[in-house]
């Protein structure tokens, strides 16, 4: 473990938790609407703790590694300054301002501006993904599961049958071989 100068800073943390939340809000308050035409996921980033994360993962990973997601960071908080002309950091900007200002970062014509921008982003995806709820959530395509409902007749599970799914690939194909398919 490191020293306590390598953890990061109180302002930091505040950063750290802006920034992951601009990028992985939660969903919109209760009455959302209907799954078919928004697929929400079932909470936000803020709640796992994304600043203690961070502060352990850089605590955890050498040092150059180390110095540059926290250069990252030093360049998303103070960011909103040259992307939408705002004085402030990330923590102290609106959210729909946050979103604004990640926005141009990871869409930013500077390759090196995008590419930090998008490091930060996985580091932040990589907490989030160790939420249960959110693994299921991610674990099936929204299509998929539109789908899965309209198949469903009473009765039946939520699954659907191989013998189901052997039958409309031929229906599809109208019961001949496909020509692209190795025989």
């Amino acid at each position: 473990m490191r020293p306590r100068l390598f953890h990061l800073a109180t302002f930091e943390l505040a950063w750290t938790d802006a920034a992951f939340d601009a990028f992985y809000p939660a969903p919109p308050a209760p009455p959302a609407p209907p799954a078919s035409t928004r697929l929400a996921l079932p909470h936000g980033v803020l709640e796992m703790g994304p600043a203690a994360f961070f502060d352990d993962v850089l605590a955890k990973i050498p040092f150059e590694q180390s110095l540059g997601l926290r250069v990252t960071l030093w360049m998303i908080a103070l960011s909103p300054l040259f992307t939408i002309r705002k004085l402030g950091t990330i923590a102290s900007i609106s959210v729909a301002d946050r979103y604004r200002v990640l926005e141009r970062l990871v869409t930013s014509p500077n390759y090196f501006v995008r590419q930090l921008a998008m490091s930060f982003k996985a580091v932040a995806a990589l907490l989030y993904a160790q939420s249960n709820a959110i693994r299921v959530a991610m674990g099936t395509p929204a299509h998929a599961r539109q789908a899965d409902a309209a198949d469903v007749t009473e009765g039946e599970s939520g699954l659907v049958s191989a013998t189901r799914l052997t039958s409309r690939a031929k229906a599809r194909t109208n019961g001949g071989s496909n020509e692209h398919a190795a025989e």
